[in-house]
């Protein structure tokens, strides 16, 4: 790029004294990246087509298109990490050509899809500039820092993987080529993300190659990176609002239930995981298919316990999510049975030999999540501990009856519809339960 006033070389790269000097760069880096984009179509379709001339043809055109857009993009005042990362991929899979030039099948078809991701990251990249943006802290405060000098920095650490992009685009391809090929402007405003139309950016990254991403957002202007900081600070005070007052809902039908006369509260601190299969069994007087349950197991990978004790529910709800896609071994189900699991309360196993089987009630308040519960066991009036029935059947055989008398003492319908609130509503299932 001939006929611009450059100040200084330092470290082996020249820098640009103005910002007018950038664009010049910039838009010249752009015209070189559309005619990698060009050259790298051609190599894709010569290499489909077996056709060695056309192949080593594109594959030269490439390369040159390539490193001049690279010499364009160092002579930038700040560097457009992201474009020259895509066009050194590009440059990479470009070598991976055959003997007779032509390129592998899956390399020739991916460096359209780099040369296209090049052009628009030269384009944000040109937008985010040398300046100043604005992110938000996670102590709420408002700091300014450069988005490609952050992800520099990363980089800088080895950091597994970083990326820049415009915030919420999941993927990077360039669809509109008609469009983008007749621009001449990086910051063609007719273009997406280019130029003053970009306002938030996201650097993604994983600091391990087994870590899940991290995203930090970034905004062209301060007042918008206040209101977010604003708007996060109010989402916080609301959650731990909400939160107490679902502990307080929580708290309240908790204390309804094992206030029943019939109903002692259940202080075990872990859990086990029970499962059983219901037996299909014709239809029933509605004409519904209806099934019987033939009894409740509990699980263990452990054959020296009756069972694996979890401490916490979500442990316990991992392993249900294993046998729900694997059932147990050696379990026998048919065509139109229905399998069933669940995490109950339990202490840790104590005993091997079977007393007989106690009925857990399980309360969900409203607007409980899934593992936010409450329960209690069914007990004998006049008794404070819980009722132990010898067998399954006898414990299954009264469910439906308790069921029905629970509702009716705390006022709610067979759905858990609050008859004083028909805007909220409770869960309920009861199970029988193996103990020792």
């Amino acid at each position: 790029m001939a006929g611009v006033a450059v100040s200084s070389l330092i470290g082996g790269v020249i820098h640009a004294d103005t910002s007018t000097n950038d664009e010049v760069f910039a838009n010249g880096a752009l015209r070189e990246l559309h005619s990698l984009a060009i050259a790298s179509a051609q190599s894709a379709q010569a290499t489909k087509d077996s056709d060695e001339i056309g192949c080593r043809g594109a594959n030269k055109s490439t390369q040159e298109a390539a490193h001049e857009a690279l010499k364009d993009m160092h002579y930038m005042s700040f560097t457009p990490i992201d474009a020259i990362e895509y066009v050194s991929t590009l440059l990479r899979l470009n070598h991976l050509a055959a003997p007779n030039g032509c390129s592998f099948d899956l390399a020739a078809n991916t460096q359209p899809l780099v040369a296209g991701q090049a052009i628009m990251s030269l384009r944000w990249d040109y937008a985010i500039g040398d300046g100043d943006w604005y992110t938000v802290k996670e102590n709420g405060d408002v700091e300014a820092k450069n988005p490609l000098r952050y992800a520099q920095s990363l980089n800088n650490q080895n950091y597994s993987w970083v990326g820049t992009r415009p915030k919420g685009m999941m993927f990077v391809v360039e669809s509109d080529w008609k469009s983008e090929m007749a621009s001449h402007r990086v910051d063609d405003p007719s273009i997406e993300n280019s130029g003053n139309s970009l306002k938030v950016i996201e650097v993604d990254y994983r600091k391990n190659s087994d870590d899940k991403n991290t995203m930090v957002y970034f905004y062209r202007s301060k007042e918008d990176a206040l209101a977010v900081a604003r708007t996060a600070k109010q989402q916080v005070e609301d959650d731990a609002k909400a939160d107490a007052e679902q502990k307080a809902a929580d708290a309240e039908w908790n204390k309804k239930l094992t206030s029943l006369p019939y109903i002692v509260a259940n202080h075990d601190v872990g859990f086990k995981l029970i499962y059983a299969v219901c037996r299909a069994a014709g239809k029933d007087a509605k004409g519904e298919d209806k099934c019987n349950d033939d009894g409740t197991h509990d699980w263990s990978d452990d054959h020296r316990v009756q069972y694996h004790w979890f401490s916490d529910i979500q442990g316990c709800e991992d392993a249900r999510y294993n046998i729900n896609a694997k059932h147990p071994a050696g379990l026998s189900i048919n065509a139109g049975d229905f399998f069933m699991s669940n995490c109950v309360p339990a202490s840790n196993v104590s005993g091997h030999t079977l007393k007989g089987y106690e009925m857990v009630i399980t309360i969900w308040a409203p607007g409980a999540p899934s593992d936010d519960v409450s329960n209690g066991n069914l007990r004998e009036i006049g008794s404070q501990t819980a009722a132990v029935f010898k067998t399954f059947d006898a414990c299954y055989d009264t469910i439906d009856t308790t069921y029905s008398k629970i509702t009716k003492d705390l006022d709610v319908d067979e759905n858990g519809n609050v008859l004083s609130d028909k805007t909220k509503s409770i869960d309920l299932m009861a199970n029988c339960v193996r103990v020792y």
